[in-house]
């Protein structure tokens, strides 16, 4: 346990990653062009991975991604298909009601209307 490990080897995807990082950095206004040119070949000559790091050492941690506007980005509602199926029923129940009745079919007009309305401001269409 006590003894020093032989360096290891970095790989393509060890490498691909430092790039990314300094590309990142690099588009935040952090590097010159000249250093992000040198930084980046270095990290394509780098043989193990403990000079990879280096590369990277004087500048902060990972960059923050922002959306445009501080707008935030929210997970898909997903809505069970008994839901649809549901409220497809009342609607059915709700036009042979007005039918039989003679009434319009406010019921039925309202349902499609909150329908379309979700619809519409979900990103799923």
């Amino acid at each position: 346990m006590g003894e020093l490990q032989p360096r290891m080897r970095a790989g393509d995807k060890d490498r691909q990653r430092a790039v990314e990082v300094l590309g990142k950095h690099f588009a935040e206004g952090r590097l010159t062009v000249e250093e992000f040119d040198d930084r980046v070949v270095r990290a394509h000559a780098s043989v193990y991975l403990d000079e990879l790091p280096a590369l990277t050492a004087d500048l902060p941690g990972e960059p923050q991604q922002q959306m445009p506007y501080g707008r935030r980005s929210r997970p898909p509602m997903r809505v069970p298909a008994v839901v649809f199926v549901l409220i497809a029923l009342l609607f059915v129940w709700s036009m042979a009601a007005a039918l039989i009745q003679g009434a319009p079919p406010l019921f039925a007009l309202i349902l499609l209307f909150l329908f379309l309305r979700h619809r519409r401001f979900s990103r799923r269409w």
